[in-house]
């Protein structure tokens, strides 16, 4: 499997949060939270700690941790504790979290069942995880860079567990329970002169085109090019097309 230099890719990371809007995801994990204050929420995968202010306040403790040091110094927020650790060992003790969340992050873990395991073991009881991913298994996303940088989607098939493994995982791992529901289409369709001007058709804006070598990358942009170039010829516009499916799920302990 694939894996990501988030380190490499660091300053450009947040151009994603500028272009999308994550208003539905963010309203799940708040009902996610709940209204009753808590003592401690994590965040594995945290990132540069785009949801970390998002819910500061919710409770006496927020943490994030990542295993790229480089999108730790991106990350700000005084109120916010940052770690620099791998998901499948976290360096927290027994019972520490009332909530742990993971967003569009379980991917990138090498070992999932052992980061299941971890996140069992340090929620209290009545507590719970919330995972948000794409699920390229479901075959329900069309997308600009699946088809132009071909590789893409094979690449995701294998990095992206189905949201059924994702219950069973959870079950195996010991929560009591666990549901899956669609939680955010992103739509989007863009001129491709544009996408390239803003820094999109690039490694920073997605972990998909990050974790190509530099032949497929570059032979992706040039199909992009190419299209691009063949549409102005006969007078019209390249447009670049986004659907995609991200889903919830929740466990219980």
């Amino acid at each position: 499997m694939r894996y990501t230099d988030y380190d490499a890719v660091a300053s450009g990371f947040d151009v994603r949060y500028r272009t999308y809007d994550y208003t539905p995801i963010q309203n799940a994990l708040s009902e996610f939270l709940g209204g009753s204050p808590l003592i401690a929420v994590l965040d594995v995968g945290c990132g540069t700690g785009y949801w970390l202010p998002a819910i500061a306040g919710r409770a006496r403790a927020v943490v994030g941790v990542d295993h790229s040091a480089g999108m730790l110094k991106q990350a700000t927020g005084a109120s916010v504790h940052l770690v620099h650790s791998d998901a499948e060992q976290l360096p927290f003790m027994t019972e520490t979290f009332d909530r742990l969340f993971c967003i569009n992050a379980l991917h990138h873990f090498v070992d999932r069942e052992r980061f299941f395991d971890e996140a069992r073991r340090l929620l209290r009881p009545g507590g719970g995880l919330f995972n948000v991913g794409l699920d390229p298994h479901a075959e329900r996303d069309t997308w600009w860079v699946y088809n132009y940088f071909t590789e893409t989607r094979r690449i995701d098939l294998d990095r992206y567990p189905p949201v059924r493994s994702i219950r069973s995982a959870m079950a195996g791992a010991g929560f009591a329970w666990a549901e899956s529901c669609e939680v955010q289409v992103f739509e989007q369709v863009i001129p491709a002169r544009d996408a390239i001007d803003r820094g999109l058709v690039s490694r920073e804006f997605t972990s998909q085109l990050a974790v190509l070598s530099d032949q497929e990358f570059e032979a992706g942009l040039s199909r992009v090019k190419r299209a691009m170039a063949e549409a102005e010829r006969t007078g019209g516009e390249l447009f670049l097309d986004s659907e995609l499916h991200f889903f919830a799920t929740t466990g219980w302990v």
